[in-house]
């Protein structure tokens, strides 16, 4: 028997989960095959036929500490899925599944996701950020929905879960959930000769660049950052890093940009700089036992500056 594909679904109350696994019900992709949903949180929207128009999934409604063992084996035997669709109430960590719920051998998660309403992502983030932290750990794909192009600062949204979670699939939906490209809304021109990042912009440009190799190669760049020697290049490469506040003061951690030098640098350790140079890349392990493309910079020019009024990057 094939694989039962497993599409958890979180996010807080009313940010859309019911309507995205709706829509997704009643596409394309999911026709003749077995569809089950286990719904853990009661929104504005319901699983009713009218929102799924041609499907018939089976709907069974739960508390999260009722999804265990026997629920998710009793349905296996039941049902006898092809597709699962989970959504998980938005208060109680994902950790409560991945790590406490057995199922059946058959079932495949495809997918982690998490739903945010970019209305109330702003005030939710700032109070909340531990959850959110959470759901980024635990998530693989974020979809950001009714995103206001004029209003809503589309790369910080992006960066504050890149900050968390580098390898997060991110999707946005406009109003009239259309798809929005990250490419238009960048605070940087990329057009420019070189292109000018503000010191308040290190972060998204480095998340960005991390994703989008083709975009950025090639590219000459100036970056402000703190400089770090590296003692086993004999001067001739130095770390430009900063701090990046991820979810909480106790989670920062420090970003960086390998730079290459052709004539050994003389300036002293932990200086500030403002460096001008060609974006490149290497190859590193990306620490799962595959291969990740790194963004580095081949350094044309750098001048000593003062540090910015804020040493450490923000993504909210």
């Amino acid at each position: 028997m094939d694989d039962c594909l497993v599409y958890f679904f979180t996010g807080f109350l009313d940010s859309g989960k019911t309507s995205v696994i709706c829509s997704w019900i009643g596409g394309e992709n999911f026709k003749n095959r077995k569809v089950v949903v286990i719904n853990t949180e009661e929104g504005e929207e319901e699983y009713i036929k009218e929102n799924y128009e041609g499907a018939d999934p089976v709907v069974i409604n739960c508390d999260t500490d009722d999804v265990n063992k026997d629920l998710t084996f009793d349905i296996e035997k039941k049902y006898k899925p092809g597709v699962v669709f989970i959504e998980w109430n938005g208060s109680v960590s994902p950790a409560n599944f991945f790590e406490e719920v057995d199922v059946p051998e058959r079932w495949a998660l495809a997918a982690s996701i998490v739903v945010i309403d970019a209305s109330t992502y702003g005030e939710y983030f700032k109070n909340m950020q531990t959850f959110f932290a959470d759901y980024f750990r635990y998530g693989d794909t974020v979809i950001f929905n009714r995103v206001d192009e004029e209003k809503d600062n589309i790369p910080k949204l992006r960066g504050s879960v890149k900050a968390v979670n580098p390898g997060m699939s991110i999707n946005f939906l406009g109003e009239d959930n259309k798809i929005i490209r990250i490419e238009d809304h960048l605070p940087f021109d990329l057009k420019q000769n070189p292109c000018h990042i503000a010191a308040e912009d290190f972060g998204l440009f480095y998340t960005d660049a991390m994703d989008n190799m083709n975009r950025y190669n090639g590219k000459r760049i100036s970056l402000i950052g703190q400089a770090v020697v590296l003692r086993e290049f004999q001067g001739r490469a130095f770390v430009l890093q900063r701090q990046a506040y991820t979810c909480c003061a106790a989670d920062i951690q420090m970003m960086g940009v390998l730079c290459f030098c052709e004539y050994k640098s003389n300036f002293p350790a932990g200086q500030w700089l403002k460096v001008t140079g060609q974006v490149r890349y290497f190859e590193d392990d990306d620490g799962q036992g595959g291969k990740i493309n790194v963004p580095c910079l081949t350094v044309e020019d750098y001048a000593v500056t003062s540090k910015p009024d804020n040493e450490v990057i923000y993504f909210n």
